[in-house]
């Protein structure tokens, strides 16, 4: 199995085009994991429309009389960078969203009003609660649709596995611009800092022209159907976690092909030679 097919060689200048629909766990995580991508619709005279799930209150300091109002006043300033207006805001508590029938009819009722052909939304390899909760009711939204509609997963806090990566070395300060809008989050972490660290990252693959670029897990409607996807329907007896776990875990095609080369006659000739390599690796570590 070749590195390619882990992780993209080359970037793309857009991920697609049409009617765009981003959905933000907090007010920042549009501009952090998907805020290059954002700029290349606009360029490209795509409709953008950016949802912002949560009041994010909680990620704002006690000398803050207004949090929400704060919060949202951050993303107006760094949509104005990124050069789309009019953010809408769904007011779901911070910390507090719930993987269910009312929070995927929302995203569905969203998708149908926008008439989106791709939706943007945290991946289900994030850790904070409402960005995986997110994550799950945004697959889940986009494979109900009718219509034949794409998901592109994208990356805050935890890294994603990509099969696209986004070439943004020259909206890479223009995208750190609008991050710095976000000063109550900036004065807590050094959150720039981070997402451009990702954002160099994932240029580990690309040619030494690209800087920086975002990485994203694009997905069909279709391949949404398919096990284990077709996993993430609300049901009382499979909680959150379990969910989360059943979509971690490797499956389908790449565990028919790992076992493809554990049965494979190379693999067994080179039974040896992983022998030795582990004995002389416990072997070092041992002095």
């Amino acid at each position: 199995m070749a590195e390619h097919e882990f992780v993209p060689y080359h970037a793309e200048h857009c991920l697609a085009h049409g009617r765009v629909l981003v959905l933000a766990p907090h007010p920042d995580d549009e501009v952090f994991g998907c805020g290059g991508a954002i700029m290349r619709h606009l360029a490209a005279g795509d409709p953008v429309r950016v949802i912002v799930v949560t009041d994010g209150a909680l990620g704002v300091g006690p000398d803050q009389p207004d949090p929400i109002r704060t919060r949202r006043d951050e993303t107006r300033r760094a949509a104005a960078v990124l050069g789309h207006v009019d953010p809408v805001f769904w007011g779901w508590p911070d910390r507090g969203l719930n993987y269910g029938e009312a929070l995927i009819g929302q995203i569905l009722d969203a998708i149908a009003h926008w008439s989106a052909d791709l939706v943007y939304a945290p991946s289900w390899w994030e850790i904070h609660p409402d960005h995986l909760t997110l994550a799950l009711a945004s697959a889940e939204a986009v494979r109900r649709c009718e219509r034949p509609i794409r998901l592109a997963f994208y990356e805050v806090g935890s890294p994603l596995w990509p099969n696209r990566l986004l070439d943004i070395t020259d909206l890479a300060e223009r995208k750190r611009t609008a991050m710095a809008c976000f000063t109550t989050q900036m004065a807590q972490q050094d959150y720039d800092r981070h997402v451009a660290g990702l954002n160099s990252f994932r240029t580990y693959t690309l040619p030494p022209e690209i800087r920086a670029a975002e990485a994203f897990r694009l997905l069909s409607r279709d391949e949404l159907r398919a096990p284990p996807w077709d996993r993430m329907r609300p049901d009382a007896e499979c909680s959150l976690k379990d969910l989360a776990e059943s979509l971690r875990r490797p499956c389908g095609d790449f565990e028919d092909r790992l076992s493809a080369i554990e049965r494979s006659t190379s693999w067994r000739i080179t039974a040896p030679l992983r022998w030795l390599v582990q004995r002389l690796r416990q072997r070092k570590m041992s002095r």
